[in-house]
Formats: C-alpha cells, structure tokens, sequence
C-alpha cells in the first residue's frame, strides 16, 4: 500500500497525509512499483525513438488517405451504375 512519508533528520517518516495530499514523498510496494513502471512506461516518449515515431505517424496519416480514396474510388464506381444520373428519358 502507497504510504506518504517525510524525510526528518535523515530518516523516512509516515504521515497521516492522503497520497492526493502528500507535500513529502510517496513509498510503494514493490508490487505497485511495477504497476506503475508498467503503466507508465506504454506512454512514456523516451521509450520511442524517432524513427519508431515517425513510422507510426507515416503509417496513422496513410490510413486515413488510403480509406478516403477507396471511399471516393467506390463512390465514383456506384455514382457510373446509378440510373438517376443517366442523360436518357
């Protein structure tokens, strides 16, 4: 369990703060530590290099093109067989 804790003449104390109100530290257990080192570290920049960034840009971008013109392409193929926009009576 979470517990907030003061440093006071070089030792860790407890207080009786809530971790919202902690003005000292905060000790986990090492269970929550890796619960938060695995939570935080899917959004963490500083484990994505800049090419990964890139590429997950690159390919984020190339979906929504890709989708918008196979939309437009299967539009313009339903628009040619649709009898409402013939010229004949």
């Amino acid at each position: 369990m979470a517990t907030c804790v003061q440093l006071e003449y070089g030792e860790l104390k407890a207080t009786a703060q809530s971790i919202q109100d902690c003005t000292g530290f905060v000790m986990l257990e090492p269970t929550e530590y890796q619960q938060f080192i695995l939570g935080s570290s899917v959004f963490d920049p500083s484990e994505i290099s800049i090419v990964e960034a890139q590429s997950l840009f690159i390919s984020g971008f190339s979906l929504v093109i890709i989708c918008y013109l196979a939309s437009w392409a299967y539009g313009t193929i339903i628009n040619w067989f649709d009898s409402s926009n013939d010229n004949h009576h």
